[in-house]
């Protein structure tokens, strides 16, 4: 269900990313990515004085997430194919929910002084794993031996 994760800062700037998939390509190319989406996002605000929550496209959604006090965007790419929709938008809007506490809560320091350093970051993906894993949505794909 979920491919990657992306946070990025109040001021678009992605500082955390994690593929499950342990695809390297998709690595080097997430912030070229996530800026993109910081502007779409910030177009669809300005320009229509609205929210963009979800962006589908033929293989993959994106679910889009503002954490209302910190400003953090959270980015969800996931596979399209789903039986359940509903559900699986419930599942999501919960880990969502669950990122933006671990992680407001690990790096509340760092993201007051943040200095551009965003590999300091680098070490909730141990959580992520945790939390996706005890939702159990990752049970569809092969994970790259990397990773498990």
């Amino acid at each position: 269900m979920i491919q990657e994760i992306i946070i990025l800062n109040n001021k678009g700037v992605p500082i955390f990313f994690h593929n499950f998939r342990g695809n390297s390509i998709t690595e080097r190319n997430y912030q070229v990515i996530a800026s993109y989406f910081d502007q779409i996002c910030r177009f669809t605000k300005y320009g229509f004085n609205e929210s963009l929550n979800t962006l589908k496209m033929n293989k993959s959604v994106f679910y889009f997430y503002t954490e209302p006090n910190s400003h953090l965007h959270l980015i969800f790419k996931c596979d399209s194919k789903v039986d359940n929709k509903k559900q699986k938008r419930k599942i999501i809007d919960t880990i969502a929910m669950e990122v933006f506490e671990k992680f407001l809560t690990k790096y509340k320091k760092e993201l007051v002084d943040f200095n551009g350093n965003f590999s300091q970051f680098k070490t909730f993906s141990s959580e992520i794993d945790d939390i996706v894993k005890a939702k159990n949505v990752l049970k569809s794909y092969e994970l790259s031996p990397d990773l498990i």
